[in-house]
């Protein structure tokens, strides 16, 4: 008999979250999240949040969720990865379509953001969108510039529904281009997930991931070998099988992170 999502939970040294949609949505916290956190904390589960937003500082995040009693620090964001992947690829000069919280991010870690010849076009989720940043990228990558984004959601949960997100960005660029990106880094890619066990020493088998999306936490994590569990919020919310949701294999589905306490 597969175990229940409360027994993954329990027997798992670290619980990794998706972060918009299961702990908070627009940055107040989902029922149940700040409990189980403090729950997982007093057993001594490492606590690791794997998010596809590249729009804040992680500092930013964890004071914002710090500030709302959700007390995890271990924050990983596509912001993050893209700083490991210019380091691992020597660019320190980057074309961002992007919020200030990506630009400040880079900049912190010598990546200096650019229209003059830049080494790389970095696209993420970005709400002050203009059409000089897309005709700039477009030059860009027109003229030979490598091409990679944060993450691929298509949109992202808010309370007035589902609003652009960062691969929106990114499909106007290949519409515009006719060039797909070398990479996105962001979920369901393995880049999020090997930077995770390699950064907190952890095995796939040590690990559960809890997430809304599908495509994004749960095939990424299935493509880890972790295991896995749906919380029918933020996307799976507005899907009637989000366990099932389109071809992937069946994954336990809970209705509140409350439920994973106890």
């Amino acid at each position: 008999m597969d175990p229940s999502p409360q027994e993954m939970v329990s027997s798992a040294r670290a619980v990794i979250f998706d972060s918009d949609g299961v702990l908070v949505e627009e940055g107040a916290p989902l029922p149940g999240a700040a409990d189980l956190i403090n729950h997982l904390l007093e057993t001594s589960k490492i606590v690791v949040v794997l998010s596809n937003n590249s729009t804040k500082h992680p500092e930013t995040m964890k004071s914002n969720y710090h500030e709302k009693g959700l007390m995890v620090s271990n924050i990983v964001n596509s912001g993050m990865l893209a700083v490991e992947f210019c380091k691992r690829e020597g660019i320190s000069k980057v074309l961002v379509v992007g919020e200030q919280g990506l630009i400040d991010l880079l900049a912190e870690h010598g990546i200096e953001w650019t229209d003059e010849e830049p080494e790389l076009v970095l696209v993420g989720m970005d709400r002050t969108l203009t059409y000089s940043k897309l005709a700039s990228a477009t030059r860009a990558i027109r003229g030979g510039c490598r091409f990679v984004g944060t993450n691929p959601d298509t949109s992202f949960p808010t309370s007035r529904g589902l609003e652009p997100g960062a691969g929106s960005m990114i499909a106007a660029l290949i519409a515009s281009t006719d060039v797909e990106p070398e990479i996105i880094l962001g979920k369901p890619e393995l880049f999020g997930y090997e930077f995770v066990l390699q950064s907190y020493q952890l095995k796939p088998a040590d690990c559960v991931m809890i997430g809304d999306r599908y495509e994004t936490d749960i095939l990424g994590a299935i493509r880890a070998d972790i295991p896995a569990i749906v919380v029918r919020t933020g996307i799976a919310s507005t899907r009637e099988s989000p366990g099932k949701w389109g071809e992937y294999p069946s994954v336990p589905v809970i209705d509140s992170l409350a439920e994973l306490i106890g």
